[in-house]
């Protein structure tokens, strides 16, 4: 029996078939301890390494075996069986000497470009980056429209001042039927609103519910027999006249600092943003009721509300923020634009609505939205290194398309990106941050005020057709393509430029009972200086119409002269890669 037991030892010690099964099965009770630890801790790296060390000499050991049933394969393996430790000891020192060398280099890379940009002012880290704080008697969101909001993480925990937050309504033009609601106007597009069909809407039984104390009651205040549409859409708006002095009295105070979790990256909780749309679209048709019904102090005092109302999100460093105040530009010009088409507007008020329109500056703005992307973006590496493909999964959204992955999943994802080199990491931040400065950062000129399209079509063009390796495997994934933000930068700043540009033009018209043969003429009187157009840095196009009136306009994203054209998708909204970005002055 000894000596059975002692050929099988010296059998499985030396002979490859014998060998390199009972390598296998080692291996694969080595990969099961390491799933048993599953639901003990998370894997750290030198867990990792034994996980997919096991996995590696599993697979390995399989072929082997299967190799050592041929006899000339047998004799090599046997080979090497002799000299097993001189081959361990070789395989490990490369291993070593790759990890060493990776990690080095990657770190050593990552730091030098980390340090030579801060010197130059740069910062990486989001938190860094954020707003600095604000006492709370002087915080525009430290007031009753914004508390409920109000919430703190505490170990991976949202937990809200308000569990009830997502139900208070404090502004809101369209009810809970606002899908049956009429159009609020676009004035890219010469579009007014149609405040005859806003009043039928507020009058109509969409806006109907039950009560449980009496007859069925309108959501919106509505009078007993309709009055004028922008008396009716007034009384309907009246629902919020409470919200309203609540948001006049938020406006006076001198900062803004939302409570953001910028710890959390791209994962930061963003509450506030849809209520500052919903009250941009409450402010944008009460002022546009206003006006038409001869109240125009109310109506610029909804405008500065709304003007505040974006102010207080400039300095938040997240694009999105700045995507929503763009929208909510687009959403306050409709009733600039409606009281200047039907020259409503008097000279002290086309003044203030020009301080307003002259303290936006999208194009500054831009770089402070892209380094908070691209912190962001740093943030998600780490985040996947930590978290592995689970955490690629989730920053992605990969993981809402199919089933979520089960925890030994998660654990061999996590194993993997541990165990891989952490300068491979590093490069992958530098490679993110050099195409930020390459390709990102240099795409807007605030010094001459100017966009190149072509320039971001171009460099849009060799991001997506450069070659990527393990260098870059995350970046171009993470950073997105940006040439339709840098567009929508360009598309505001115009907006912004053509309105304060038709402002100037109609206090040159109260002042001289005409426009001006040429946009020279309002300098310096009604403006500091003529903007050029963002496009290309050249004039904005003008001139006066056969009815008395002007069209001004930008070149557009083509940077082509459509002489003034508006083209529509076949959806009707404007085609902001076709024609001109117009600001049209049509007759009432």
């Amino acid at each position: 029996m000894n000596q059975n037991l002692k050929t099988i030892a010296l059998n499985a010690w030396n002979e490859p078939r014998h060998f390199f099964l009972w390598l296998a099965l080692a291996s694969l009770c080595g990969l099961g301890a390491a799933a048993a630890a599953t639901g003990l801790s998370n894997p750290n790296r030198w867990l990792s390494f034994f996980a997919l060390g096991c996995s590696a000499c599993f697979l390995l050991s399989l072929a082997a075996f299967i190799l050592a049933l041929i006899p000339p394969f047998r004799r090599l393996l046997s080979w090497l069986l002799a000299r097993r430790f001189l081959v361990l000891a070789c395989l490990t020192t490369l291993v070593a000497l790759f990890y060493a060398a990776e990690d080095w280099r990657g770190r050593r890379s990552w730091q030098s470009f980390k340090e030579r940009a801060e010197e130059k002012g740069e910062r990486f880290d989001l938190v860094a980056l954020t707003p600095p704080p604000v006492p709370a008697d002087q915080n525009y969101f430290e007031t009753p429209l914004w508390n409920d909001l109000h919430f703190v993480r505490t170990n991976d925990t949202i937990v809200w001042s308000d569990t009830n937050w997502g139900s208070h309504v404090f502004f809101s033009a369209f009810g809970p039927n606002g899908s049956k609601s009429p159009s609020t106007g676009n004035w890219t597009k010469s579009q007014r609103v149609d405040l005859s069909a806003w009043q039928a809407y507020y009058r109509s039984t969409n806006n109907v519910f039950p009560s449980p104390n009496g007859p069925p009651t309108n959501y919106f205040p509505t009078a007993a027999s309709p009055q004028s549409p922008a008396a009716d859409v007034l009384l309907a708006l009246g629902r919020f006249n409470e919200s309203r002095q609540l948001l006049i009295a938020a406006s006076v105070r001198p900062g803004a600092r939302f409570w953001m979790n910028y710890e959390a990256g791209p994962g930061m909780l963003l509450p506030h943003l849809a209520r500052v749309k919903g009250i941009a679209q409450y402010l944008s048709l009460h002022a546009n009721a206003s006006l038409k019904a001869g109240d125009r102090s109310t109506a610029v005092e909804d405008l500065k509300l709304l003007f505040r109302l974006m102010d207080s999100i400039r300095n938040e460093p997240i694009l999105i923020s700045h995507l929503v105040r763009m929208a909510v530009l687009q959403i306050g010009l409709q009733p600039v634009w409606e009281g200047l088409a039907d020259q409503r507007w008097t000279d002290p008020e086309l003044n203030a609505l020009d301080g307003e329109l002259g303290r936006l500056d999208f194009l500054a703005d831009y770089q402070g939205a892209v380094r908070g992307e691209r912190a962001c973006n740093l943030w998600a590496v780490d985040y996947i290194r930590k978290m592995g493909l689970s955490g690629w999964g989730e920053l992605l959204g990969s993981e809402h398309e199919g089933a979520a992955p089960g925890e030994l999943e998660k654990f061999f994802g996590q194993a993997l990106f541990q165990a891989l080199p952490s300068g491979w990491f590093d490069q992958n931040k530098l490679s993110t941050c050099r195409i930020h400065q390459d390709y990102i950062q240099p795409a807007v000129d605030h010094d001459r005020h100017a966009i190149s399209p072509a320039w971001v079509k171009q460099s849009q063009s060799a991001f997506e057709h450069r070659g990527w390796g393990i260098y870059d495997a995350f970046s171009k994934y993470l950073v997105p393509g940006y040439a339709k933000s840098v567009e929508r930068f360009a598309r505001a700043q115009s907006a912004v430029d053509l309105a304060r540009l038709a402002c100037a033009l109609d206090r040159y018209r109260l002042a001289k009972g005409q426009y001006p043969d040429n946009l020279a003429a309002v300098v310096p009187q009604f403006l500091t200086k003529l903007p050029p157009d963002v496009i290309d840095g050249g004039q904005l196009q003008y001139r006066r119409t056969t009815d008395g009136r002007f069209l001004l306009y930008s070149i557009g994203w083509n940077e082509t002269d459509d002489g003034g054209k508006v083209e529509l998708t076949k959806q009707g909204s404007p085609d902001p890669h076709r024609g001109d970005w117009v600001w049209n002055d049509p007759a009432s």
